[in-house]
């Protein structure tokens, strides 16, 4: 009933918990397929991702693109978005079967939490909770999760290189989009590297950038 997809790009050191959160659903009969769609890993996520079945699928190092390509090939009724280093929390089963039933038209994201306790993680996963909420724009970290029919009336992501919560933001609206109370626990690794208000910053510079008209860079490899 699920597709889920997962950009990658040297995801080694998280895609193991990422998966091993799934793994209800898959039993369940929940989950149908989970799609990797990897932008060139040169360390073992390929090898994790091919021994636990997922489907492999290799684009350009661009989220935006890998979730186009991604959610081309899903064979599900809903598709669940998610990072490769972000792990669903207990409880999501329940929360989705509650989103397919009662919000069918709607797509849901999950309550963003960094899997570290500095004050700043916290100050930084409220400040994206309040951007989501009252803007409509989750950010990628917070996932996304939404039916294919859903998916196809708003148009889907584009085959560009993008950002990938900006492209749907635009086209879901406020109104489409629907908190689910399920924690979704990201690793904040990738954002002590460089500093938690550096990271974000940078971020910020980069999305005014990219609404100027400027394409964002390819990620770096790790």
């Amino acid at each position: 009933m699920i597709s889920v997809v997962i950009p990658t790009l040297n995801a080694e050191d998280s895609l193991v918990r990422t998966l091993s959160a799934l793994v209800p659903g898959v039993v369940e009969g929940l989950i149908k397929d989970v799609i990797i769609v990897d932008g060139g890993s040169e360390d073992a996520t390929l090898e994790i991702a091919e021994s636990t079945g997922c489907r492999i699928l290799h684009a350009d190092a661009s989220r935006g693109l890998q979730l186009w390509q991604g959610c081309r090939e899903a064979r599900g009724d809903w598709l669940l978005i998610l990072h490769a280093d972000s792990q669903l929390g207990e409880g999501w089963m329940d929360q989705i079967h509650l989103h397919m039933r009662q919000y069918p038209q709607r797509a849901g994201y999950f309550r963003l939490t960094f899997d570290d306790p500095s004050w700043l993680a916290a100050f930084w996963a409220e400040a994206l909770a309040f951007r989501a909420r009252w803007f409509g724009a989750p950010s990628g970290d917070h996932g996304l999760f939404m039916s294919r029919a859903l998916y196809d009336a708003v148009g889907g992501y584009k085959d560009q290189a993008a950002y990938e919560a900006l492209s749907m933001d635009l086209a879901l609206g406020r109104a489409r989009l629907r908190p689910i109370p399920t924690p979704l626990i990201t690793s904040g690794e990738r954002f002590k590297r460089k500093g938690w208000a550096f990271s974000q910053i940078g971020k910020g510079w980069s999305f005014i950038a990219y609404l100027m008209g400027f394409p964002p860079k390819p990620p770096k490899r790790t």
